[in-house]
């Protein structure tokens, strides 16, 4: 059956009845290929909603056969519904015990790979014994299935696991000698002692894996050297060991086993300063070979950028030499031209800025305009971070001006305010182009920034207040807010450089602005300055147009010290997003709590494993392992759940603020003979409005002796009783805390009320607060 017809449900017009009648059929299971078709004609109708739990006898009875692909159909038709039928899953275990011992190895992983995925927690105990015997099997295929299946029991039962000793064996298997299998191991280990940290690598196990690293495929690779990150050598000679070794994974072809070799580079030389810009040399050869290799995977492109801007935070002249490798390619997509972008700033330095400048005036005429507008964005960032350029690529900005091009022109305005704020002396250069580009730029940004360099440096142009009153008389033609809001600041700013020419207009903006604006930001600025003017001109010059000195340092050229930190989490989405893995990963180890059962007690120390190579012994190195959230439950106010802490100052603080200090919860201290007089007491009873009311079910009434007893053990005291032997007993209590400056008295009011089937307790509490102090 083709795949076409296999999944359309044609002929679904076919009753279950019809299907069982099929599957019965003495014709159609002497026939192999019939048989397998009725088969298939179920499992499609099955990925297609329709249940057909009712033909699971059928099935099972269908996968007594030879034929593997009709085997595989009816494991996956019981794996489907066993979960949902569970008392029919039953009769597909001895049907699975059986073929576990079939002689063919596919048949018996394919049996206890289903097995495993029955997902039933009263199925556990006849999984067991299979599952063992499969981690001994001689043929690897069947161990490493067993291996995944112990996962999938511990997601079921985790103590069956701690209790069979699997733990313990999974380490052992660790010399197992199929690679794949070994790498089945530190998956289901690192997945079951999540909890815990992860699997324990001592100096015996990384030494074991350093040694048959070349035996593992390239992403079980990719999985070793990532668990190789968490162990610590012994020494500095074992750390230059362990470099050496793997050296040669940094020219595999595989561009995920050189990112893995890499961050293992980095994790090793952490704390080895004097290493670090000789590691950085070393992978940087490697990066560039993937940025290359990867012309065809612009995904890989843009994930190995993020990687080397990453590097070059640690080491900023890192890749100077290398620029050009990072110049556009024709047909690379959006998002890599716009990271290639950010990485010619950072690459750019005294003897390649003009190369590089000279590439992005090249792209400030891309189609493309949000590729024009960042290009143009990029040589404004040059120039301010490198004063000795800034002169070259400020000459670069004024040429585009004359393109006429609306987003070219307007991009290259808002890029020189912010060179204007760090070079005062480029005023000069601007200004001359400010009256041609007002009929060129029809942006709200463009026009801003024209509006706040004529509010700056409009006195140096001759025409500069008549260019601000033709956008003073436009104003009640609804320009966007943006715009009047730097208008207002502009007109204020000139007035009082060059008063009689904007005296006439800044009245006429002002009276606008306060009488018909409906923008209330623009309204209230208006209305801020003409109290300033109203109390005195110098006032107002020197709150709105005092001397401002040149801007140093810009808040996108500081440093995030999360940036730093990265390098930790190298060769992860961290690095391309930007921020580090706790900030976006909502779900933390143990992954299972709360699905299956509790985490094994203590992890399994691994056992030693002999290594060929290793000349000398080390002492196994402890991990650290995390512990689980606690709760305290001594103090806890009434009607309050407890919440556990989880410890874990990262997750809370996402802002980076600091936390605050955990508030101690306070503690009752009551006085041992409080002092409340009947009268008072049922004054404030009256007034005061109930706190809180609780209901209880007892299983033994007590006498009123014992229960007065009680409460004077507690320091509450009695004020007043019902007589004995009521229905309903009453008891009025009060009690007096302790504090420094008022006193609390909590009375209440409790009702045993006898009943033939239920003893029933009901409270009130009200809170009294004297003004007396203890």
């Amino acid at each position: 059956m083709s795949s076409q017809s296999y999944f359309s449900g044609e002929g679904r017009k076919g009753e279950v009845n019809e299907l069982r009648l099929l599957l019965r059929n003495p014709e159609v299971q002497r026939d192999v290929l019939k048989y397998r078709t009725v088969v298939q004609r179920v499992i499609s109708y099955m990925t297609l909603g329709i249940d057909m739990s009712r033909l699971f006898t059928e099935m099972i009875m269908a996968a007594a056969t030879n034929d593997l692909v009709r085997k595989k159909l009816v494991y996956l038709y019981m794996c489907s519904y066993a979960e949902s039928h569970s008392e029919l899953a039953l009769l597909a275990v001895n049907t699975l015990q059986k073929d576990c011992n079939d002689q063919d190895p596919t048949i018996r992983g394919l049996a206890l790979r289903s097995m495993s995925s029955l997902r039933l927690v009263n199925l556990v105990e006849y999984v067991q014994r299979p599952l063992l015997v499969g981690l001994d099997d001689k043929n690897a295929y069947v161990r490493k299935t067993a291996v995944m299946g112990c996962v999938k029991i511990y997601y079921l039962a985790p103590a069956v696991v701690r209790d069979l000793g699997m733990v313990e064996k999974l380490y052992t298997m660790l010399e197992d000698r199929d690679p794949q299998v070994v790498c089945n191991c530190i998956v289901a280990l690192d997945e079951i002692l999540a909890g815990r940290g992860g699997m324990v690598v001592n100096n015996d196990i990384a030494h074991h894996l350093l040694v048959r690293l070349k035996e593992f495929t390239e992403w079980s690779q990719c999985l070793v050297l990532q668990l190789l990150t968490r162990y610590q050598p012994a020494d500095e000679e074992e750390i230059y060991d362990i470099l050496n070794v793997l050296d040669d994974r940094l020219k595999h072809v595989n561009s995920g086993v050189v990112l893995a070799a890499a961050r293992l580079f980095l994790s090793l030389t952490m704390n080895m300063s004097e290493l670090q810009e000789d590691i950085n040399e070393r992978i940087k050869a490697p990066l560039l070979t993937v940025l290359g290799l990867g012309s065809g995977s612009p995904e890989l492109v843009h994930t190995c950028l993020h990687h080397i801007q990453l590097l070059l935070r640690r080491q900023p002249r890192l890749f100077d030499s290398d620029f050009k490798s990072f110049f556009c390619r024709y047909n690379d997509p959006s998002y890599v031209k716009f990271k290639k972008l950010e990485l010619l700033v950072d690459i750019a330095a005294e003897f390649n800025v003009r190369e590089i400048v000279e590439e992005l005036s090249a792209y400030a005429t891309d189609v493309n305009m949000e590729m024009a507008c960042k290009s143009i964005r990029a040589i404004g960032r040059i120039a301010v971070l490198h004063s000795s350029a800034s002169d070259f690529c400020r000459m670069k900005l004024l040429s585009l001006l004359t393109s006429e091009i609306d987003h070219v022109t307007t991009e290259v305005l808002i890029v020189m305010t912010d060179l204007v704020r760090k070079y005062s002396e480029a005023s000069s250069d601007i200004v001359p182009y400010l009256a041609s580009s007002v009929d060129v730029v029809t942006s709200p940004e463009g026009r801003a920034a024209i509006v706040w360099m004529l509010g700056e440096f409009g006195h140096e142009l001759a025409e500069g207040p008549y260019l601000l009153e033709s956008m003073v008389n436009e104003v009640s033609q609804g320009k966007s807010s943006q715009t009047r809001l730097q208008l207002l600041t502009a007109v204020m700013k000139l007035f009082f450089k060059r008063p009689p020419e904007c005296q006439g207009m800044l009245g006429r903006l002002l009276q606008h602005c306060i009488d018909e604006e409906t923008d209330m930001d623009v309204h209230d600025r208006a209305l801020l300055y003409y109290r300033l003017l109203k109390r005195g001109v110098s006032h107002a010059q020197r709150v709105v147009a005092n001397p401002k000195e040149a801007v140093t340092l810009f808040a996108e050229d500081r440093v995030v010290e999360a940036k730093d930190r990265l390098l930790s989490e190298f060769n992860s989405l961290s690095v391309v997003y930007g921020q580090l893995s706790v900030n976006f990963v909502p779900q933390e180890p143990p992954y299972t709590l709360g699905t299956g059962g509790s985490e094994p007690e203590s992890p399994f120390q691994p056992s030693t494993l002999s290594s060929p190579t290793l000349p000398r012994s080390y002492e196994p190195e402890q991990q650290k392992r995390t512990s689980r959230p606690s709760v305290d439950t001594s103090v806890v106010p009434l009607g309050v759940t407890p919440v556990p802490s989880t410890g874990d100052a990262a997750v809370e603080d996402l802002l980076g603020f600091g936390l605050a200090p955990e508030e101690t919860p306070p503690v009752i201290e009551l006085k041992e003979n409080p002092q409340l007089s009947p009268e008072e007491f049922e004054s404030q009873w009256r007034l005061l409005p109930q706190s809180e009311s609780l209901e209880l079910q007892l299983s033994v009434i007590p006498s009123p002796e014992e229960l007065e007893q009680t409460m004077t053990t507690q320091r509450i005291s009695t004020m007043a009783s019902s007589p004995p032997n009521q229905a309903i007993a009453k008891f009025y209590f009060y009690a007096q805390q302790v504090c420094r400056l008022r006193c609390s008295v909590v009375s209440g009011a409790l009702e045993l009320i006898c009943e033939r089937l239920t003893q029933k307790c009901s409270s009130s509490l009200r809170q009294l607060l004297t003004p007396e102090v203890t």
